[in-house]
């Protein structure tokens, strides 16, 4: 066998492209006695491969008898079987639960039904009570924040330091620099 023919054939064999007969190939020629220099390196890999085909020779192959066991059993099709009913039941089951509660549930509602009536005569006596009672809620709620206004001091301070990123840009567009120093140290 030619080197040439040798070296496609050990690609193809690493890549996990090669056939059976160009393995056996490969085999014969590793396991021969005439190997040149450049390919002993990969003689072990074949003496190896090799000890151990012949050492599996003695271990019956039940592939075929357990992919057979496999497709001959029933217990595949009743699970898949029991599986499609369970899911149909549970859909069942949830259809029925909606159903129950929104019976329940309007009969419910139809009882508790609040019905709101007018406590004024005069609907602009209506308005100036709800008008005073939102002036008071609102009162309430803006005295709760007085004592946040130290707050805004902070607020103006950090504006300020707002400059500061326009100073990192500048050493940011910088580091491209930096990629020509570290070059020059290595043309000197």
């Amino acid at each position: 066998m030619n080197r040439e023919k040798i070296k496609a054939l050990l690609e193809k064999y690493y890549e996990g492209n090669s056939s059976s007969e160009e393995e056996k190939l490969l085999r014969n020629y590793f396991l021969g006695d005439h190997i040149e220099e450049e390919f002993l390196p990969h003689r072990d890999i074949f003496i190896f491969s090799e000890s151990e085909i012949s050492s599996n020779k003695d271990i019956p192959d039940i592939s075929n008898e357990i992919w057979d066991n496999i497709q001959s059993s029933n217990n595949v099709n009743t699970f898949k079987k029991r599986k499609l009913i369970h899911n149909y039941l549970s859909i069942a089951a949830g259809i029925a639960i909606l159903i129950v509660s929104f019976f329940f549930l309007r009969d419910e509602i139809q009882k508790d039904t609040i019905q709101f009536e007018d406590t004024y005569e005069n609907p602009e006596l209506a308005y100036l009570q709800a008008k005073e009672a939102l002036l008071y809620v609102s009162t309430k709620l803006n005295s709760g924040t007085e004592h946040l206004e130290p707050i805004k001091k902070i607020d103006k301070g950090a504006e300020e330091l707002k400059v500061l990123s326009t100073f990192n840009q500048g050493l940011n567009e910088l580091k491209t620099i930096e990629k020509y120093n570290i070059a020059k140290k290595y043309i000197k």
